[in-house]
């Protein structure tokens, strides 16, 4: 098995994928043999290191290695710090394949399957591309972003962000697919309460027909909302291939949190 393989098999799995995809292997040897497979969400130089150390030679992520969706096919914003990476990932042996838009569209396990699976949402009451909304009991939107928040402590995360009226009622609940969250397209699909994350929701913009409408929305981190995802594509990736070990190297909530 080598990487081009693992990259081909993975964009299989989507028959109405991009002509033009991120998916595909990023950098390194396409042609190596396969050893071991680690998955992490992003591909940080310290989960380089993570990666060998766990005897892998093939990095599977979601994100970008070099700091642009397009990754190498695109301007660079620090030349000098691709170059960088670059002589880490040969310095290590490790070819990157990266299975993004795949992985977004995927059926039943794909990124938002999993992260309405971990919050533990319940019944799938609309599922359009990228956008699920479940059914909850009826409760006040303040009760579900608590709950929200308990699960995402797991992660890293213990506080998430609230706009809106914290006592509304909400009976259903409406995520998507990290960047592929956009709330006014939730409530659109019959979501009292959106979750959304901190790379799409602008205060001037969410924020404040949130607070004016009383609409209930939820924002957490880009990459809690898609750990959950990184590990049914390691269990996924293990089944598929039993022969190779695969080893998720789990990385949660992407900022610190300071206090005065």
């Amino acid at each position: 098995m080598t990487p081009q393989e693992v990259s081909e098999h993975l964009r299989s799995l989507i028959d109405d994928l991009p002509e033009r995809s991120v998916d595909r292997v990023i950098y390194g040897d396409p042609a190596a043999t396969v050893r071991a497979i680690a998955v992490a969400w992003m591909p940080y130089s310290s989960t380089i290191v993570a990666a060998a150390e766990a005897g892998a030679n093939l990095l599977v992520v979601h994100e970008p290695t070099f700091y642009h969706h397009w990754d190498l096919d695109a301007e660079p914003v620090d030349a000098a710090q691709v170059e960088a990476k670059k002589r880490l990932l040969d310095e290590h042996g490790i070819t990157v394949v990266r299975c993004h838009d795949v992985w977004d569209a995927m059926p039943d396990i794909g990124i938002p399957f999993a992260w309405g699976e971990f919050l533990g949402l319940g019944e799938l009451v609309t599922s359009v591309r990228h956008y699920n909304v479940y059914r909850v009991p009826m409760q006040p939107a303040g009760a579900v972003a608590r709950r929200i928040a308990a699960r995402t402590a797991a992660l890293g995360q213990e506080q998430v962000a609230f706009y809106g009226d914290p006592e509304r009622p909400v009976s259903t609940v409406g995520l998507g697919t990290g960047c592929i969250s956009d709330p006014f397209a939730l409530y659109g699909l019959g979501a009292d309460l959106a979750i959304s994350v901190d790379d799409v929701v602008r205060a001037w913009v969410a924020g404040e027909w949130c607070r004016d409408t009383g609409r209930p929305l939820v924002v957490v981190n880009h990459a809690v909302s898609e750990e959950p995802g990184m590990a049914t594509l390691a269990r996924f990736l293990g089944e598929r291939f039993p022969l190779i070990p695969v080893t998720h190297l789990r990385q949660g909530l992407t900022y610190s949190a300071v206090s005065g």
